[in-house]
């Protein structure tokens, strides 16, 4: 390869770099602002449930599975 194909292909990688960065960037700020409107839904909730006398229904969370536990105990 000559040094153009190299220059070429490093300027591709490049740009593919700088657009998953700023795909991450937008992806990670829609994280931040659905965490921050579910905290206060939960607020909400938590404070209408408290002017009705209701307690809190339990809700069970997903928890990401641990492969390696789980194929120990298979074997």
């Amino acid at each position: 390869m000559t040094q153009e194909e190299f220059k070429q292909d490093l300027d591709t990688l490049e740009t593919e770099i700088s657009n998953i960065s700023t795909q991450l960037t937008t992806v990670n700020n829609q994280r931040v602002s659905l965490t921050a409107r579910l905290q206060q839904l939960n607020g909400a909730a938590a404070y209408l449930r408290g002017k009705l006398n209701i307690e809190e229904p339990e809700v069970e969370e997903e928890k990401p599975k641990d492969e390696k536990s789980e194929e120990k105990s298979e074997a």
